[in-house]
């Protein structure tokens, strides 16, 4: 016989779960929800003025715009703390070696424990913070809070990707860059390291061959805002940060300089480039910074100009004779070089045994001169793209102008800039084959101060990918009744809104990782056990 298992339901409007769903709307009980916690992390070169930056941080959000806890969290101290478990010993004297000690043990943290562990363990720590901060009145709820969290510094990629999966928009990823020239007098001094020892860290810390160590030229370029450190005073380091805690928190109007609108120019460039290697965007500027022209690195076509989709001349794409629709899809460049690698074994003749002939092309392929080879390519290079069209519009005026690309020129286009007469490079993925300063020394300096000669310099501002998410905002949002509207610096809260319902989810997965890996106690309270400070 059958069962009639309905439950009758009152009406939506009468339904109160846990006391929550009361005469609230689902939009207020979320936005009670959001807060104005922030996770900044910095990324820079060995030598770059990263605490000085943290500082600056810190100060400034605590003394300006009254965040009542910044805390800063040095991945350095963790590798200090778990050196033994790894097998290392830390050299105990200030200097070369223990920088060469910290870096070996980081390195065999991320090998042992996986490469994004020291962000797990800083993750760690800011859910300790948020947890012994739980209202009073519902220990399951967590209090809204005016904190900051600063990790001074990630080195690798992996680190970067964990610790946005985790934070999303909460978290702000601050390029920290100082010329080559001052890092090393900087380490020179402050370290007591002779020249070969500060090359050999430059060095390692820029990109090691193993993904587990130091990578970061990969990571730093994947920064939300970049500072270049050249000379200035300290005020002039606090005014560039206050302006960047301005444009997150949304206490003024900030429009964007004309570097930034045109490195943002030469990131949208870049998407049009169906180059199989690497998507590379150019801005040229005349010399007061208005845009000239954009350009990409893709196959030239007949005619002029380089193959773009065109549904109303080609709608099926048979004209279109780019690489990836060429001989299956295979980079020329790469084909060249493979070739290039069996002729040099070739050449060697008997000297390499019939057995190692397919290791040896293995190992003249993957040699770093040999994969840095860029001269078998069909495309025309982003910079070069955009001095023929600057070319072809407006001749004169690219005389003295700037040209921004995300990549750092090749030697190739590096002759083209010159004799082009454009007078600054700005960048900001570093290309370390590029051999531009080595062979065009009399012409190009990576030195800001070097004015009789085409400056090639890191670039500085908000990233590309955050341009739309900081400069852009609703319409009529900045007024009320036909007036500005005045955010005080103490008011101000981060323009992208975060509940932060989601985050101790998050965490405690991390947590879980960690565990595992037995480099948390196991006799840790759990969550809900903490006490806050305040009901102590």
């Amino acid at each position: 016989m059958a069962t009639n298992n309905t439950v009758k339901r009152e009406p939506a409007e009468t339904v109160n779960v846990r006391g929550l769903f009361d005469d609230r709307t689902s939009t207020e009980m979320i936005d009670e929800t959001h807060t104005d916690e922030l996770v900044i992390a910095l990324c820079g070169p060995i030598g770059s003025p990263l605490h000085d930056v943290a500082n600056a941080l810190r100060e400034t959000l605590t003394e300006s715009f009254a965040y009542e806890q910044c805390n800063v969290i040095r991945l350095s101290e963790f590798i200090m703390e778990h050196a033994p478990a790894v097998g290392v010993k830390i050299s105990e004297a200030d200097g070369f070696q223990r920088i060469m000690d910290q870096i070996d043990a980081g390195n065999k943290l991320r090998t042992e424990h996986g490469a994004r562990v020291l962000a797990e363990l800083a993750i760690n720590e800011i859910r300790l913070d948020r947890e012994r901060y739980k209202t009073e009145q519902n220990h399951s709820r967590y209090e809204s809070r005016r904190v900051c969290h600063i990790i001074d510094s990630i080195k690798n990629k992996e680190e970067l990707a964990l610790l946005r999966l985790v934070y999303r928009d909460m978290l702000y990823v601050v390029g920290v860059f100082a010329p080559l020239d001052r890092r090393e007098a900087d380490l020179k001094s402050s370290k007591e390291l002779t020249a070969a020892e500060v090359f050999r860290l430059i060095d390692r810390d820029s990109g090691e061959e193993s993904d587990d160590g130091q990578t970061v030229r990969e990571t730093f370029p994947n920064a939300d805002f970049f500072l270049r450190i050249e000379s200035g005073t300290d005020a002039n380091l606090y005014r560039r940060v206050e302006r960047f805690l301005n444009l997150i928190l949304g206490t003024k109007v900030i429009t964007p300089t004309a570097q930034e609108s045109a490195m943002y120019a030469a990131a949208m460039a870049s998407s049009n480039s169906a180059c199989l290697s690497r998507q590379v965007g150019a801005a040229l500027t005349d010399a007061d910074g208005a845009l000239l022209c954009v350009g990409w690195n893709d196959v030239p076509r007949f005619g002029g100009g380089l193959y773009t989709v065109d549904p109303a001349g080609d709608p099926v794409g048979d004209r279109d004779q780019r690489c990836f629709n060429l001989s299956g899809g295979k980079c020329f460049n790469d084909e060249e070089k493979d070739r290039l690698a069996e002729e040099i074994v070739k050449a060697l003749g008997g000297l390499v045994p019939p057995a190692n002939v397919r290791a040896a092309k293995e190992k003249i392929k993957g040699s770093s001169k040999l994969r840095g080879l860029i001269e078998f390519s069909r495309a025309i290079h982003a910079e070069m793209h955009a001095i023929i069209n600057a070319g072809q519009a407006a001749g004169p005026r690219m005389i003295g102008g700037k040209l921004f690309v995300t990549t750092y020129p090749c030697h190739s286009c590096a002759r083209h800039i010159v004799a082009a007469g454009i007078k600054e490079v700005y960048y900001i993925e570093p290309y370390r084959k590029s051999l531009a300063t080595k062979l065009h020394g009399d012409a190009i300096s990576e030195k800001e101060s070097d004015v009789e000669k085409v400056r090639v310099l890191a670039y500085d501002g908000v990233a590309p990918a955050r341009y739309l998410s900081l400069f852009k905002v609703p319409p009529n949002s900045r007024k009320k009744d036909g007036k500005l509207i005045r955010i005080g610096l103490r008011d101000g809260s981060p323009r992208v809104e975060k509940s932060m319902e989601a985050f101790p989810v998050l965490e405690s997965l991390v947590v879980k990782s960690l565990l595992s890996k037995k480099l948390l106690p196991q006799t840790e309270k759990r969550d809900d056990e903490r006490t806050p400070p305040s009901a102590a």
